[in-house]
């Protein structure tokens, strides 16, 4: 409802009518007026506050029916790009095709253009405008990725160990408040013991924990070099040749170790001869 003309006239009449009460001192008609006032002003301001929405309304309607109406084909297009838009925000990972090579590469999505994206290669730091056709999400093998954790965490587990290992012990002093002095009460004694007894328990502990890591930094370190070295046998994995399997050469013989294989090729041994003079004397 929008307020008229004989409405304002009323509550100006209201108004006028409690400002006659608040002179003649009569507290009971002025407080009935004011409620009323209030009320009229309640009602004065939802009214402005529905018609101010209502007119947004037409207005936004009159709007959108004036503006360019868009075509079949333009609604679908901008349907289709807003469902691309929302796919791949900007900050999003994803894999773009390099129009250099047509390959997939990793890739940051860094703005969105009316044709595409506007990307950022993780591993060049090359940029360029991407079609949405060629861009896709992040394939992640959750097999490969597991095996990536753990040998992360193995290799800190290593380091850990190896940094624990590579620093000796270093035993620290008492401190000087722990110290028993002559003077000291006895119930102090007594509770330096304590304290001391205890800090020396601490040191023995760390210091087993140190001769630990070195032990178990030697042994992995033994594990490392040693344990690359091809062996054949019944627990190493690898099947020991058998002697009666088929010779590669087929004159060998089955059963006879290095049959076919030919003898062991020397180096022919010369006679060298030492000419004096920088000539050498030949018989006639």
């Amino acid at each position: 409802m929008i307020p008229t003309i004989p409405n304002m006239r009323t509550w100006r009449r209201n108004l006028a009518r409690c400002a006659r009460c608040l002179v003649k001192g009569r507290p009971a008609s002025l407080r009935h007026m004011l409620e009323i006032l209030g009320l009229c002003v309640i009602a004065l301001t939802e009214e402005l506050l529905a018609t101010a929405k209502q007119s947004e309304v037409i207005g936004s309607g009159i709007g959108t029916r004036s503006s360019v109406s868009p075509t079949f084909g333009q609604s679908k297009e901008l349907a289709d790009n807003s469902d691309q838009y929302g796919k791949f925000p900007v900050g999003s990972r994803v894999q773009a095709v390099w129009s250099e090579d047509g390959e997939w590469y990793d890739a940051t999505v860094e703005a969105i253009t009316p044709n595409g994206y506007f990307v950022a290669y993780d591993e060049w730091g090359n940029k360029e405008e991407v079609d949405p056709d060629n861009v896709r999400p992040v394939e992640t093998n959750a097999l490969v990725e597991a095996e990536r954790v753990a040998e992360a965490t193995k290799q800190a587990i290593k380091r850990k160990i190896a940094q624990a290992a590579s620093s000796d012990f270093q035993a620290r002093t008492l401190p000087a408040k722990l110290r028993i002095q002559p003077e000291d009460p006895e119930d102090v004694k007594v509770t330096k013991r304590k304290k001391i007894h205890a800090f020396k328990s601490k040191m023995r502990v760390e210091q087993l924990e140190v001769a630990q890591n070195k032990r178990q930094n030697a042994w992995q370190q033994f594990q490392t070099t040693k344990g690359k070295t091809k062996k054949v046998g019944f627990f190493s994995g690898r099947k020991r040749e058998s002697i009666f399997k088929s010779p590669d050469d087929p004159h060998g013989k089955v059963g006879v170790t290095g049959s076919g294989k030919g003898l062991t090729d020397f180096q022919r041994r010369e006679k060298h001869l030492h000419l004096k003079g920088g000539s050498a004397e030949t018989d006639d």
